[in-house]
């Protein structure tokens, strides 16, 4: 079922220009869309704003480092390693469960909705179309990238379940940040 599903999405693929461009550019670009999202807000948000950047950089880092351990016990080659797809981007034939981009992109986006709602529900909407970017682009089943968006939510709750032990190290990453803008 999972390459039934991959083949119907993938099988768009090279086959309406404009589409393929759009998810070109959302499956390549958006790691750094969520970036500049997180390094705005830091610098235009208030101490609270700043906050939420930086749990949504904790979740990121503990949903990629989740990946990478998951990744050294369990092995998915890609979907164009094993089978003929409509490959839009070239891609190293790395693993590809779970998805890095899923992983660190829904950490952020759902980290995000605690702070800003609308900006939450708006990286949710660019999270929902990677999902479906990667596959279409064929580089990921879509089992990867659920499973991905997953690490991504748990992660997400981890951080909010350690708030009190992350809050002593944002007060302290603000107290250092408030004196360097003084200088």
């Amino acid at each position: 079922m999972n390459y039934a599903i991959f083949q119907f999405i993938n099988g768009f693929a090279g086959h309406h220009s404009i589409l393929d461009k759009v998810m070109i550019f959302i499956a390549l670009y958006s790691p750094i869309i969520y970036g500049l999202i997180m390094v705005i807000q830091w610098f235009i948000g208030e101490d609270d704003g700043k906050k939420v950047s930086m749990e949504e950089f904790f979740a990121a880092v503990i949903a990629l480092s989740a990946n990478f351990i998951i990744s050294r016990f369990y092995f998915e080659p890609r979907p164009f390693v094993t089978h003929k797809v409509n490959l839009l981007i070239k891609h190293p034939s790395d693993a590809s469960f779970p998805s890095d981009h899923l992983s660190g992109g829904s950490a952020i986006a759902f980290t995000q909705l605690k702070g800003n709602k609308f900006l939450g529900a708006t990286m949710m909407v660019l999270t929902v179309l990677l999902l479906i970017a990667r596959v279409y682009v064929g580089v990921h089943y879509p089992v990867d990238v659920v499973a991905g968006f997953v690490i991504g939510f748990l992660s997400s709750k981890l951080v909010k379940y350690l708030k009190g032990i992350l809050d002593p190290l944002e007060n302290q990453i603000l107290k250092i940040w408030h004196r360097f803008i003084k200088i």
